[in-house]
């Protein structure tokens, strides 16, 4: 892959997640042993296996196998995470190629030095070919049948700075390198290097609330050598930028089981490789903000709107270089514990993104949902059902979708 030797030593400097080594999130059977092992078998049904327009679209039946293999180890003040998954997806009609395989590392490192100073470490690896998985932030919502690098890593350190003040200090490095390369392909539009720094000061405003004053700066790099459009050689580093962050907020404990978190300012961004006579800066509202709620035992609901600039596969609308774009997402989840062995599952996202002030009637609508049951048969053993449905109304010909899954397994765990 095309600059992935420069790049990768980025991504190396490797790095997730502000749980100190006593609170890391780890199931019963996890914190029993050091490492744990697990296999999904599934049989699915997809109607859209390409994410092509309803026109065209091709269904196929498949099975998909999915074994995984993780290692945690918790010390006083140190925790460990090491995992690897790998997912073969099996496409009975799918022509030339009939099958899919994925693979995910993962590390996370937390470390309290003492009382008043912790490290965060982590980093994630992934090879695959789905969009919810290569770009989560939406950048791309159509399926590339060739595989595609994502490589996420971040450290942060925090530190106590008195009684009522702490301040957080991170580093994150986002490293995107697709296979499907030429004039106009996923490599020319997306495989790119970011940067995000942030350091975030912490107020205890009084019990159970924590006031937050933050800034981040962002670098967006541009990596491919091919051309971004079809016709005359333009350099996809015509879309770097980099961008501030201004924002304040806070964290909340309405009660135990009730928590929320905002954050809300203004995110300032330059291209600084842009043509003559192009609007090389702009300034648009940055919001984060998230409601979670325990409401009984093993069941919870969690909700959240984010706003914020974002890279994206389109580059040219109507002779109108696009340089990213701007997108509201709204989105909900609800775990519910029907019986001690039967639970519910419901997600749901929806995103609006814009392509620019000189097309302003012009954006993409996306909808995904999913429904999850499953039944604990015994303590390693776990059968599930469930549905997925993805639909991208855009404003741009040829790019609408809708796409419907169905799938029916079982997961062993040891």
């Amino acid at each position: 892959m095309k600059k992935i030797v420069t790049t990768a030593g980025l991504a190396a400097l490797g790095v997730v997640s502000m749980q100190a080594a006593p609170d890391v999130g780890l199931t019963p059977s996890q914190t029993s042993k050091p490492w744990s092992l697990s296999a999904n078998l599934r049989g699915f049904y997809d109607d859209n296996i390409t994410t092509a327009p309803n026109a065209i679209a091709e269904d196929s039946v498949g099975i998909e196998f999915s074994p995984a293999i993780s290692l945690n180890l918790v010390k006083d003040q140190t925790y460990l995470g090491l995992g690897y998954e790998y997912k073969l997806r099996w496409f009975e009609d799918r022509d030339p190629d009939n099958s899919d395989h994925s693979h995910r590392f993962s590390l996370d490192l937390t470390h309290d030095f003492n009382e008043n100073m912790s490290v965060d470490l982590g980093d994630e690896f992934v090879i695959a070919q789905e969009p919810e998985v290569l770009e989560p932030t939406g950048a791309s919502r159509l399926r590339s049948n060739m595989d595609a690098i994502h490589n996420r890593a971040h450290v942060n350190f925090t530190t106590q700075l008195s009684r009522t003040y702490s301040l957080m200090a991170g580093y994150r490095n986002d490293l995107y390198n697709y296979d499907q390369s030429g004039a106009g392909s996923f490599s020319a539009l997306l495989d790119r290097v970011e940067h995000r720094v942030t350091a975030n000061l912490r107020s205890q405003l009084r019990p159970g609330t924590t006031g937050i004053l933050g800034y981040q700066y962002r670098v967006v790099d541009y990596t491919s050598d091919d051309s971004l459009t079809f016709g005359p050689y333009l350099n996809p580093e015509v879309r770097n930028s980099d961008s501030h962050y201004v924002y304040a907020g806070f964290d909340h404990s309405f009660t135990p089981e009730l928590l929320g978190s905002l954050r809300a300012g203004a995110q300032f961004t330059s291209y600084d490789n842009v043509a003559a006579g192009v609007d090389d800066s702009t300034t648009s509202p940055y919001i984060d903000a998230n409601l979670s709620y325990a409401y009984a035992k093993g069941s919870n609901i969690a909700v959240g709107l984010r706003h914020e600039r974002n890279q994206t596969d389109i580059a040219q609308v109507g002779g109108s270089l696009i340089l990213d774009q701007e997108t509201t997402s709204a989105y909900a989840s609800v775990s519910h514990q029907l019986t001690a062995k039967l639970t519910a599952n419901f997600v749901g996202m929806y995103a609006n993104s814009s392509f620019g002030d000189s097309l302003a009637d012009t954006s993409d609508n996306f909808w995904s949902l999913g429904f999850n049951m499953s039944y604990q048969i015994n303590q390693y053993l776990l059968a599930e059902t469930g549905y997925n449905f993805d639909d991208l109304d855009s404003d741009l010909g040829n790019r609408s979708f809708d796409r419907n899954r169905v799938y029916l397994g079982l997961k062993a765990s040891y």
